[in-house]
């Protein structure tokens, strides 16, 4: 109730300051209206903005709220943030510890009908193919068997900061595509998350 609550408050910031200082483009091949958890909302990562830009894309009070994002500890237990991110219901994720270990959380909100957002890279990609993306969508999608929305954001420069993006007023295109379950895999080894991850970032890059 708490972060649905600020998720819906932060909401309006959020679109407030989208509205004012930058141009944003928002189109979509389903009705996000009739959009439900469970759900994994995996999306390109190019900016600090970018889960303001995809919580700004959906309605006000959207059934899907809140977006619960998976944080690297290391950020989320910064504590200028860490009173915001928790009151918005995002999680701390850990790197190196296993899949098992590090998406419990995740794992636990996804059988209870929640929402996930997460990047499938784990980092910021300034360009196509640079990083290789991490296991985690492919490990959270197979083992509970949930649908991914993949959103694709594009920028009109290699890099942008929140502020700078607010600043410069630059025209962002947020393109929403239809959720998608991934093909059915047998996994024997932590290797064979790897190629329905690459699944993933296929379907979001042909947006």
């Amino acid at each position: 109730m708490i972060s649905k609550a600020f998720f819906n408050l932060f909401w309006i910031i959020a679109k407030l300051l989208l509205l004012i200082f930058l141009r944003v483009e928002i189109e979509t091949e389903v009705d996000l209206k009739k959009l439900r958890g469970p759900l994994i909302i995996a999306s390109n990562h190019v900016s600090a903005a970018d889960p303001f830009l995809i919580g700004a894309s959906f309605s006000f009070g959207a059934k899907i709220f809140p977006i619960r994002y998976a944080i690297l500890d290391k950020i989320y237990y910064f504590l200028p943030v860490l009173l915001l991110l928790w009151c918005l219901g995002s999680f701390p994720v850990k790197r190196k510890i296993g899949l098992d270990k590090a998406l419990k959380t995740p794992i636990k909100i996804l059988n209870k009908g929640g929402v996930v957002g997460i990047f499938p890279h784990g980092g910021r990609e300034w360009k196509i193919g640079a990083l290789k993306p991490k296991r985690g969508v492919a490990y959270l999608a197979l083992k509970t068997g949930v649908k991914i929305l993949p959103i694709r954001i594009t920028i009109p420069v290699k890099k942008m900061g929140l502020m700078k993006g607010l600043l410069k007023r630059y025209k962002i295109k947020i393109k929403i595509g239809k959720p998608f379950y991934l093909p059915s895999k047998i996994i024997k080894e932590v290797e064979d998350y790897n190629q329905p991850a690459n699944y993933v970032i296929n379907r979001i890059r042909q947006l």
